[in-house]
């Protein structure tokens, strides 16, 4: 008994007995830099029984996100098909920059048409084109509705409608459809809206005026708009989807100064080319650092184009985040990658210690009112929940995402387990018997993003519960008080094989041999 008071001084609080602030492990201070893998976060001294509600979050200032989970702009992550799936389930995509302009821009107008609540640029058709011209239209476009206008534009004054139902009640004939006008088999009686309208609204007067298709004119009675009842119907299958105040999908789309600095100026045409399409968020990539050009590009961006948001990234440093906090809108943290296999370096010395960095910066960022996602070292769904208790407001789990059959990659089936395969070729800086070859990766298949991010979500509030938080929104607070505390813990990395020459395998393999020796389920 006369030990115990010496016992208790012993084990204070303030001696780690309870673990310790991230103040004292991550911070300036700190000696040793620090992996997800090397620390773990301790639950309180109550557990509360209840599981956090909302995750809540933002990816930029003025951009919110249902699931703060982002497809990393990866060319092995993330393109059309992903930022659909990843905005489907409340989260964001950032459609990559390694493709041509063009491509790049039809994928942002794809994600923003699909789905789409208000169609701002339906295809139209003047009264003197043909039946035949409408069939050519609804064909190639997928659609079951053409509005006639009188000068047969988009914004041209709205004199008609024709639906699928319309043309199949016509007589056959040998040249029917190509003899016969619209005007004279469109609705001229045309039931429509007149703007401003919202999209609630717009709903109830479909259902109220019990048609399928509701056109939307101003004052002048121009097409503004076109609503379809399949459409509105589709997207509340998905009610916590990332929508933008037209009830599109929202989507991010990545450039790099690079290409400005060549002097040919495509940084800017694929900019303009961007907005034009209706992206959502523009990603300033700054793998390479953090330049006067970049600060110049940053600040020529913000002053064009005013309503969409630019983010920059990777940053591994606070000095480049105070830097671009000045303009950007959103910060990335996480160590420059292979763009292809979405694997660091392995002839380059350099890297950061993801842990310590994203905590750093993301202290820094949060007193300029800048969200910060973390993109890198997330290879699990304990990553994600230790990433967030670390400062970030959304998380970019590239590794988990690449795995999954929305990610582009090739298919193919071995030993009867689906796997995906990603070849491209390396990076031109990478030195050494890899310099010359392609970049090879195979893993097993993970399924869709449909059911990994639900996995996801319900991993974050699990563990949000076990530290005793009701939601994203008290993780902050709670890490900048000490409220959360850390131990340290062994690392647990694996070692690099052996390869040709003694030079190490291909970052691809290293990649998948630690994806696919995960302590989760064997599914992800």
């Amino acid at each position: 008994p006369g030990a115990r008071p010496a016992l208790e001084g012993a084990m204070s609080v303030g001696d780690g007995a309870d673990g310790w602030p991230a103040e004292k492990i991550l911070g300036g201070a700190a000696i040793h830099g620090c992996s997800f893998r090397d620390i773990v976060f301790l639950p309180p001294m109550q557990v509360s029984s209840q599981e956090a509600e909302k995750l809540h979050s933002r990816f930029s200032k003025n951009i919110s996100l249902t699931t703060p989970i982002v497809g990393a702009c990866g060319p092995s992550v993330t393109e059309e098909r992903m930022a659909v799936a990843m905005a489907l389930a409340g989260g964001i995509g950032i459609i990559h920059r390694h493709q041509s302009i063009e491509e790049q821009a039809d994928m942002v107008k794809r994600v923003k048409e699909h789905e789409t609540a208000f169609n701002l640029n339906p295809t139209t058709l003047g009264p003197r084109a043909t039946v035949a011209d409408a069939e050519r239209v609804m064909r190639k476009v997928g659609c079951s509705c053409v509005p006639i206008t009188d000068n047969g534009r988009m914004g041209g004054r709205l004199i008609g409608l024709v639906t699928g139902r319309d043309l199949d009640s016509l007589l056959d004939g040998p040249n029917a459809a190509e003899d016969t006008l619209l005007n004279t088999v469109m609705i001229k009686d045309v039931v429509m809206a007149f703007e401003p309208i919202t999209y609630r609204d717009a709903e109830t007067m479909l259902r109220t005026k019990k048609v399928g298709k509701l056109p939307v004119v101003n004052s002048e009675r121009e097409l503004v708009a076109l609503i379809c009842r399949g459409d509105a119907k589709r997207s509340a299958l998905h009610p916590h989807a990332s929508r933008d105040p037209n009830a599109q999908l929202l989507v991010a789309a990545a450039l790099s100064v690079d290409e400005e600095a060549i002097g040919d100026g495509l940084g800017w045409d694929r900019a303009r080319a961007l907005v034009d399409a209706g992206v959502d968020a523009l990603l300033l990539e700054t793998d390479d650092g953090v330049s006067e050009a970049t600060l110049a590009f940053l600040k020529r961006l913000k002053a064009n184009f005013l309503t969409t948001d630019v983010i920059c990234g990777r940053i591994s440093s606070v000095r480049q985040a105070e830097e671009l906090c000045k303009d950007c809108d959103g910060l990335i943290v996480g160590a420059p990658s292979d763009p292809r296999s979405m694997a660091p370096s392995s002839a380059s010395s350099a890297g950061i210690a993801e842990a310590s960095v994203l905590f750093q910066v993301a202290r820094f960022a949060r007193l300029n009112g800048v969200p910060v996602i973390a993109d890198g070292g997330v290879y699990s769904a304990q990553d994600v929940v230790k990433a967030f208790c670390l400062g970030a407001s959304a998380v970019a789990p590239g590794p988990l995402l690449a795995r999954t059959s929305d990610s582009p990659g090739e298919v193919a089936y071995r030993n009867g387990v689906r796997i995906k395969l990603r070849r491209a070729p390396a990076r031109a800086s990478q030195v050494g018997a890899w310099a010359l070859e392609t970049v090879e990766g195979a893993v097993v298949d993970a399924g869709s993003v449909e059911d990994l991010m639900p996995y996801l979500a319900r991993c974050v509030k699990e563990g949000l519960k076990s530290l005793g938080l009701k939601s994203l929104a008290e993780v902050h607070p709670s890490l900048a008080s000490g409220a959360l505390r850390l131990e340290l813990q062994r690392g647990l990395t694996l070692p690099a094989p052996a390869g040709r020459g003694g030079g190490g395998q291909p970052p691809a393999l290293l990649q998948v041999r630690r994806l696919t020796t995960s302590s989760l389920f064997n599914r992800w």
